[in-house]
């Protein structure tokens, strides 16, 4: 039976759906809502204008009243007619017959009248005539003043061309603005899906400026990445490292004493295997107190470093330094109070020793000794020596990416920040460098 060990990415829960069917389903709903709203206003328009055309008719009758009254007074036969198309009447015995009977209608009807296939605008009133109350109609044939079928086709399709383009154009608008909008995370989703992303992740220079501000965190983010990266794979080999050097004195001593029975010799050997177990477990548990979870610096209560500490966990490092001919100098000025346990302050104090012996120079003047000076002050603890020096690549840059000068600046940095220290390294004068540890100010 055969085992799958193909890695499947995992992603978050979204749609199937892709940014291109976004913007496609957002035009298609905006055109949809415009040919809604379209057909609202050509049912409102078309709605309007009847209602304008009748109320124009209507007016007109309703106005015309007076002039009638005053020519009927005057002795005008009926029935009068006003042109263009006005006719009115004041008895019933001058309408038409295809007008039916008007008199039905209530005094003061201002309206229009459908009777089959005649359509007809009527003003029902009453005024004096001789002495007495006369009934008043005024008439007008509605085909004669009403848009006839072409004349409303015509405009039901201007209406109808008009409100399609304009959904054309707002749709290729919404279209093009979407796109754009679009564009800058479709460039970044391409860019992230990748076999081998870019070394930069870039937009477009007309995306907007959030695009920008994603674009250049996630190009910072990524720059962090590398970074933590680098110093952890500078950690491990320098954790490899602190811990084969033991390792590799207790196997030899291991095999030496198999092959020798003196017990003078045996002795010394027992004594490099215990010293190579404790540098061991010292490099342990300072690694321990990086890698746990809580905060080793709450863990430990401040407590004075006193000299004799200083010289106990230095010694190895101070014979290594004295057997190569550099002179160590301890020069104690005042004790400090610190947190970190002694395998943590051996941990930072050997490595920079070591940097310092590693970095001694061999063509020194003559007279001249390679020296390194420890100097211990209350809230500062500076290691100075006159090696080589800082390399032009090295001068100015932070002390987690000076790894060229000593792994063990790596695990340095790491410590520090663990219990809020300061450290930096600088070119010493004339030659030479200055590694300094500047401590915060605690009570015991």
């Amino acid at each position: 039976m055969s085992v799958d060990m193909t890695k499947q990415t995992s992603h978050a829960t979204t749609s199937n759906s892709s940014t291109h069917s976004f913007v496609g389903r957002l035009t298609l709903y905006f055109v949809l809502i415009g040919v809604m709203a379209s057909g609202l206003i050509y049912l409102m328009m078309i709605f309007m204008l009847q209602w304008v055309e009748d109320e124009v008719s209507l007016n007109n009758l309703r106005d015309s009243a007076p002039y009638v009254i005053k020519q009927f007074r005057k002795g005008t036969p009926e029935p009068l007619v006003l042109p263009p198309n006005i006719t009115a009447f004041h008895s019933t015995h001058f309408i038409p017959s295809k007008y039916g009977q008007l008199q039905n209608y209530p005094l003061g009807f201002n309206g229009e009248i459908n009777e089959d296939v005649n359509e007809l605008f009527l003003y029902r009133s009453e005024f004096v005539l001789n002495g007495r109350m006369t009934q008043l109609y005024i008439t007008m044939p509605a085909e004669n003043i009403e848009l006839n079928r072409d004349q409303w086709n015509g405009i039901s399709t201007f209406i109808i061309v008009f409100t399609i383009g304009l959904i054309l154009l707002f749709s290729f608008a919404i279209f093009k603005l979407f796109r754009r909008l679009i564009a800058p995370i479709n460039q970044l989703s391409m860019q992230l899906g990748q076999n081998k992303p870019p070394k930069e992740f870039t937009v477009s220079h007309s995306a907007a400026k959030e695009f920008g501000i994603l674009t250049d965190s996630l190009n910072n983010y990524r720059q962090q990445n590398e970074t933590l990266m680098k110093q952890e794979q500078a950690f491990a080999r320098y954790a490899s490292h602190e811990l084969r050097t033991p390792l590799s004195i207790v196997l030899g001593s291991a095999k030496l004493l198999a092959q020798k029975p003196d017990a003078d010799f045996q002795l010394r050997q027992r004594e490099r295997i215990t010293r190579a177990a404790q540098d061991m477990q010292n490099t342990v548990e300072a690694l321990l107190n990086i890698v746990k979870q809580e905060k080793s610096a709450n863990a430990n209560p401040p407590r004075l470093l006193a000299e004799q500490e200083i010289k106990h966990v230095l010694e190895t490092t101070i014979s290594q330094a004295q057997q190569q001919g550099i002179e160590v100098i301890i020069d104690w000025h005042d004790a400090p109070i610190v947190q970190p346990n002694s395998a943590v302050i051996k941990m930072l104090l050997t490595n920079l020793l070591n940097n310092a012996i590693n970095a001694s120079c061999e063509d020194l003047a003559e007279g001249e000794a390679s020296w390194i000076k420890l100097s211990i002050f209350e809230h500062q603890i500076m290691i100075e020596d006159n090696g080589q020096g800082l390399s032009d690549s090295e001068k100015g840059n932070q002390a987690s990416e000076l790894v060229g000068h000593g792994l063990g600046l790596v695990i340095i940095e790491t410590l520090c920040q663990r219990y809020n220290w300061q450290f930096s390294l600088k070119a010493n004068q004339p030659k030479g460098c200055v590694a300094t540890l500047s401590l915060p100010k605690l009570t015991v």
